[in-house]
């Protein structure tokens, strides 16, 4: 891998991990496209520590507070919403093949833009704001819907920020939730990805691509953590949808002369 693709690929895992658009959707693409499917476990696992540790950087003061009450509602909610989105991920991971999940890449971007457009015309038409404190049972089902983001193209970050809005969560309060929910999913990715690379080998090991890799995903994801906090703040979703229904169509219109499988 080289040092142009590296730097490329981090800043697409950097941008798309935390903007309702799909990491994984775009990483599969660009990946296809570029003749790298299967030979960089090691740099895609380097790739998500990365998102991971921006993560624990921006939300450093809840991360600590976590820490100091692991027991404490806070935690319990989180803890709520990961049960299923493991439960849910793991299912789809083992009962769904990889030409399964290349082949529904474009729906899932159309999934993920129909999900963006909903939530954001509902917005315009009533208040959805309704508490700031997000229940038990709607943590469950921000959680529930987070599972099927292991799914190429739909975003996890959008689909679970729309399900927190859609149940009347407070926008800076349910992008936060979102974010902090991320964190053990991400960190379950990591340790999946690096069992997978114990079993089947990391693929090519480089340093200085790995190294540019994780500090381009790490620092565009600081940026873009705060960027998307903003953005749910003021509810403007719809130049996602629009992004998300013209990659969707581009996707599924040329997926079989793509270089995907």
């Amino acid at each position: 891998m080289s040092i142009i693709i590296a730097l490329f690929l981090g800043l697409i895992q950097g941008l798309t991990e935390f903007l309702p658009i799909s990491s994984s959707g775009h990483l599969m693409l660009f990946e296809g496209l570029l003749g790298l499917k299967g030979s960089n476990i090691f740099f895609n696992l380097i790739l998500h520590f990365a998102t991971l540790l921006a993560v624990v950087i921006v939300f450093w003061k809840d991360v600590i507070e976590l820490i100091k009450h692991p027991f404490g509602e806070k935690m319990r909610k989180i803890v709520v919403a990961t049960i299923p989105t493991v439960i849910l991920a793991l299912i789809v991971k083992f009962a769904i093949d990889e030409f399964t999940m290349v082949v529904f890449l474009g729906y899932g971007f159309l999934v993920s833009a129909v999900v963006i457009f909903t939530t954001f015309m509902l917005q315009k038409k009533q208040n959805l704001l309704i508490n700031k404190n997000i229940s038990y049972k709607q943590s469950f089902i921000i959680g529930l819907v987070q599972g099927f983001a292991v799914l190429p193209g739909i975003s996890r970050s959008g689909s679970t920020i729309c399900a927190g809005l859609l149940q009347g969560v407070d926008r800076e309060e349910c992008a936060k939730f979102s974010f902090l929910i991320s964190i053990p999913v991400i960190l379950g990715g990591v340790i999946f990805e690096t069992a997978d690379g114990f079993l089947n080998g990391f693929g090519n090991v480089l340093a200085l691509p790995s190294i540019i890799g994780f500090l381009v995903a790490f620092i565009v994801a600081l940026f873009t953590i705060k960027l998307m906090m903003r953005v749910v703040k003021k509810g403007n979703w719809l130049i996602f949808a629009i992004y998300l229904f013209v990659l969707a169509g581009f996707v599924l219109l040329n997926q079989y002369v793509l270089c995907l499988f």
